[in-house]
This record gives C-alpha cells, structure tokens and sequence, in this order.
C-alpha cells in the first residue's frame, strides 16, 4: 500500500512538472514570437511616419524596403517553424485555441480589406489601419484570457485605445500612433513572458 502511495506521489510529480515544462515552454515561445512580430510591425510602421515627415535619400528608401522585406519574412519563417515544424511533447488546448485566434483574426483582417474595397472601390488607408489596430487588440485581448496572462488583455484594451486616438489623425501620423502602440503591445509583454518563463523554471527545479 505505501509503495502504491509512492509510486502515486512520484506519478503526480512527474504530471506536475510536465505541465509547468509546458507553460514554461508556451512563455518562451509566445513571448519570442511576440517580440518578432512586434520588431516587424514597429519597425515598419515608425520607418513609413520617418519616410513621410523626413525627406530620406533613394539609396536609404532601397535599403529599408529590403529590410521591411527581411523582417516580413524571418516573421513568417520563424511563426511556421514555431507552430508547426518544431517537434513537441505536448500541445496544450490553449495553445491550440489561441492559433484559431489569430489565425481568425487575419482572415478577418483580409475580409476587411475586400470589402472596404467593394465599397469604396479602393482601400481607405486611414480607416484601414484603425480597423486593424482594433483586430490586433482583440487578438491580444482574447489571447490574455485564454492564456490567463492578463498583461496581454491589456496589451489589446491598450491597442483599442491607441485605435481610437488614430482614427483622429491622417495616415502619416497613424503609422506613428500604431508603431509605438506595438512596441507596448508586443515586445514589451514578450521580454516579460521571457522573464516569466525563467521565474517558473525555478518550480520546475
């Protein structure tokens, strides 16, 4: 009976530290994702404001398009490679639920873009961008939830926020609204789910 009792302790010990190794995992990678996407959208979004208030030499213009290019890309190559390429011991339903999130909110985005374009018949880039800032948010909003890391909840009401405050001002300064807005939404909750990682491998020990 006590052997039974051990073996039973030592069963849910292991289970223990195996889920804390999962939401460890889930930290670091959400945490880094957010950071590359967050570097993506800043910095191509604060380039356009610079572009459009500064005039900026062809040879510079050349080099930040490749850039945008690079950034846009590693993106999606690291996000592929993150989710579905990478071999992993467990896939948690939060994982799973927050992939349909996101990946909801970027056909949603997509059908935006479609039909304000059918009905204005081109794409209103001033309200575009709003609209957009308003998808991220509820991404970051419902992702916070899901996750119960309520830093990214308020990572979205911040994007909402950051939204309305565009929405009042032309193009040129709604890249510099949205820039800075993702810099607060997305690196800075991902350098602290990083560290929050760290802060629970120590249980894990």
């Amino acid at each position: 009976m006590e052997s039974e009792l051990t073996f039973d302790e030592k069963k849910s010990l292991q289970v223990m530290k195996a889920a804390i190794a999962t939401a460890r995992r889930t930290l670091l990678d959400d945490g880094i994702l957010l950071m590359i996407w967050g570097v993506a959208f800043s910095v191509s979004n604060l380039w356009r404001f610079y572009e459009s208030a500064v005039l900026t030499a062809w040879w510079m213009r050349n080099l930040m398009s490749v850039v945008h290019w690079g950034l846009g890309i590693g993106a999606i190559v690291l996000t592929v490679w993150f989710l579905f390429l990478r071999k992993r011991k467990v896939t948690t339903y939060t994982a799973i639920s927050t992939r349909f999130v996101w990946i909801g909110v970027i056909i949603a985005h997509n059908f935006v873009i479609v039909i304000t374009k059918s009905i204005l018949k081109e794409v209103d880039f001033n309200l575009l961008h709003p609209l957009q800032m308003v998808l991220i948010g509820f991404a970051l909003f419902v992702t916070g939830g899901i996750y119960r890391y309520y830093l990214l909840s308020f990572s979205g009401v911040l994007m909402w926020i950051a939204a309305a405050i565009a929405v009042r001002f032309d193009l040129n300064f709604q890249f510099l609204v949205r820039g800075i807005a993702e810099i607060f939404c997305f690196i800075v909750p991902g350098v602290l789910m990083i560290s929050a990682r760290k802060k629970v491998k120590r249980y894990v020990q």
